[in-house]
């Protein structure tokens, strides 16, 4: 209104107003109409006064924690901090320490075939999360129909397929024997390593099949066959070129050895014992070769032995040739080198159920003193009725009769006695015989029911879960001890430095600069070999690191301090509360602090998971603290299984310290934004 007022008095001194009207533009001529009812008083009849507020009166802290609520990035934060400090409370507490679930570090934990066992949430066969491993590539043993070295049961899901492998196994078949040349200057040799006696009057044949391929970094080469005679000064006879010397080249060699050795022997001679030799000619480059399939030795003599030796020596499977050890009959020596070559094998792939495998119905053999064992734990109960002998069996009422199963025993069901049980008089108990069981894996390891490992073990045979919280909890409590005390220590220090300045600030900065000039890694570095002398035993370590950390974490708060000091300790407020008396502890504690407190809390917050990090670092460099329960200790020994099918090793507590990182972050930033005094009221 008053405005109004003064726009129309300068209107009337510019001599704008003509007849009631308000001139806007002389230039257009455009007016406006004003009247005195175009103004009423909105409150003619109305009084006004003050109005008692209607909220609730609040706290500062309850308005910090109003705003921090409404920040969901922060309040998710902070839910999962307080989740991961709950679980590092409750898992250790709450889990029995039966087998892999004792994760002391001082302990051996589980049984050595709970080692490395996957991750478990899911039943088997749901393709996640559920115990099982793809396995690739494993020789199958078609005589048991299983995978070689598991059990029935254990697996599912069967792929069988072939292939050929240069190398001799049980498993294998066929195949060829590689036989080469070490060098230019040696032959290449395959002989038989017992004399084998040839009577003429009686026919020999011998057939020798060969592949002609070339083989990588082998070169093919001609061979020859011969009889060496056992003899001071051996005698040869030669097999091959119509009994010359010279090599031959082919894929198969046969011959009669009376028909060549037919003018060399007289078949009415007496008989003679040789070995046959097969010697392959060198090459000027590569090893020379030959692939040897089948050899055959037949002949139509009566004699026993003979016939034993030349079956022996005959093979045509090279694998099985190649398996035979030196002192076996039938065993082809070589002073050159002799391989396998393209034996072939059944290999398959599965799903294979670890669980199903180490904790489920298994065959187990008890001897007499396990036994006695057992029926000690009220396991099973022996029923022998004073008899001094109890033949061994395999009736199951007969055995139900012998040994009653009672509690919770690990056995499920008797299988058979092996040998007999007989009463040994001095030690009045029943001794030579085994009893084989099937049993409850799971109950043989210790446990009541089958175990679930959520992150399943590690290397030691230790629940992964448990560990990571157990050790979680032990670094929360140090990063959280460490960082309650850097924290103090760097407000008090900051703020005197960044409150009172001049040569106090100077000296104090001087000093924070000359110490933060020092490498953190050294000093940590120096505590702990210098802690390994205070004889404080397992904790040197840890305590040599506390020390450290102290030594220098205060610095990074007392510099943030003291820049927020500068920033508030010349605002209004603070000189009109100097100006009424106020004291310095006053102005410090009341009014610049819980102003600066929200950038402080931000940076200081991250002290906690930083603490996790220098422990990952030192066990890391192996400068210290391994074999400590300490989570980062675990992460920097999970390094190595950065590869394969047990990277749940470093997944696992990998991911959980980026969710303490992200966590603590947003947590920090929350509480920055919460207890900012310039927030105040703020949605």
């Amino acid at each position: 209104m008053d405005l109004l007022i003064h726009v129309l008095e300068w209107g009337q001194r510019n001599s704008m107003v003509e007849e009631g009207k308000f001139v806007l533009n002389e230039d257009t001529g455009e007016v406006i109409d004003i009247k005195q009812s175009d103004f009423e008083f909105v409150h003619k009849d109305k009084n006004i006064h003050d109005v008692k507020f209607s909220g609730k009166a609040t706290t500062f802290f309850k308005d910090a924690m109003k705003r921090f609520v409404k920040s969901k990035p922060a309040f998710a934060g902070g839910i999962i901090v307080g989740i991961l400090i709950l679980m590092s409370i409750i898992v250790p507490e709450c889990t029995s320490n039966v087998g892999a679930f004792n994760v002391d570090r001082n302990s051996a934990g589980g049984d050595v075939s709970e080692r490395l066992i996957q991750p478990k949430l899911f039943p088997a066969g749901t393709g996640f999360w559920d115990g099982t491993i793809r396995k690739n590539d494993i020789l199958f043993n078609e005589e048991t129909q299983t995978p070689s070295g598991y059990r029935e049961g254990s697996f599912s899901d069967l792929v069988t397929y072939e292939k050929t492998v240069d190398s001799s196994g049980e498993l294998g078949k066929g195949g060829y024997i590689n036989v080469y040349c070490l060098d230019s200057n040696n032959l290449g040799n395959l002989y038989t390593n017992e004399y084998i006696k040839f009577d003429l009057s009686n026919n020999y044949n011998l057939d020798i099949e060969l592949l002609n391929e070339e083989v990588s970094g082998y070169a093919i080469s001609p061979y020859r066959v011969c009889l060496e005679l056992n003899e001071e000064n051996p005698t040869r006879y030669y097999l091959t070129d119509n009994g010359g010397e010279n090599f031959v080249n082919g894929t198969s060699f046969k011959v009669s050895i009376n028909e060549v050795l037919a003018g060399k022997i007289e078949t009415s001679a007496e008989p003679f014992e040789a070995c046959v030799k097969i010697e392959v000619q060198t090459q000027p480059s590569n090893r020379g070769n030959i692939l040897i399939k089948s050899i055959s030795l037949t002949s139509d003599t009566q004699d026993e032995e003979t016939q034993i030796k030349l079956a022996n020596y005959s093979f045509d499977d090279a694998n099985q040739a190649l398996l035979k050890k030196k002192e076996d009959a039938g065993f082809w020596t070589s002073t050159s080198g002799k391989t396998a070559y393209k034996v072939n094998y059944t290999y398959c792939s599965f799903l294979y159920d670890q669980y199903e495998d180490i904790y489920g119905i298994k065959t187990y053999t008890y001897t007499n003193n396990g036994l006695l064992d057992l029926e000690t734990k009220g396991q099973i109960t022996l029923h022998f009725n004073d008899e001094m002998i109890l033949p061994a069996t395999k009736d199951p009422e007969v055995l139900a009769q012998r040994f009653e199963i009672t509690g919770n025993s690990p056995i499920a069901r008797i299988v058979e006695q092996v040998g007999d049980a007989k009463y040994n008089v001095l030690t009045k108990s029943y001794e030579g015989y085994t009893l084989v069981c099937e049993v409850y894996g799971y109950r043989l390891l210790g446990y009541d029911s089958m175990p679930i490992f959520l992150f399943g073990t590690n290397t030691n045979r230790k629940d992964y879960f448990k560990l990571i919280f157990t050790s979680l909890r032990f670094s929360f409590l140090l990063a959280i001890g460490v960082s309650a005390v850097n924290i103090i220590f760097g407000l008090i220090w900051g703020s005197i430095s960044g409150y009172f300045g001049g040569w106090t600030d100077i000296l104090m900065e001087r000093f924070c600069e000359i110490l933060s000039s020092l490498p953190s890694t050294v000093i940590i570095t120096l505590c702990i070999l210098y802690g390994k002398e205070w004889n404080w035993g397992d904790m040197s370590d840890i305590i040599a690191l506390m020390v450290a950390l102290f030594m220098t974490g205060w610095m990074g708060v007392a510099a943030r301090t003291r820049t927020q000091f500068y920033r508030f300790k010349g605002r209004e407020y603070v000189l009109a509360s100097r100006t009424l008396g106020a004291k310095d502890t006053r102005l410090i504690f009341r009014h610049i602090l819980p102003n600066s407190m929200g950038t402080i809390i931000t940076g200081s917050i991250l002290m906690i998971p930083s603490v996790v990090y220098t422990e990952a670092s030192i066990a890391y460099l192996k400068l210290g603290l391994q074999g400590q329960n300490m989570f980062g200790v675990i992460l920097s020994e999970a390094n190595a299984y950065y590869q394969g099918e047990n990277t749940f090793i470093l997944i696992i507590p990998t991911l959980i310290m980026a969710f303490l990182l992200v966590s603590f972050n947003l947590f920090g930033n929350g509480l920055r934004d919460a207890f900012n005094p310039q927030l105040k009221g703020s949605n």
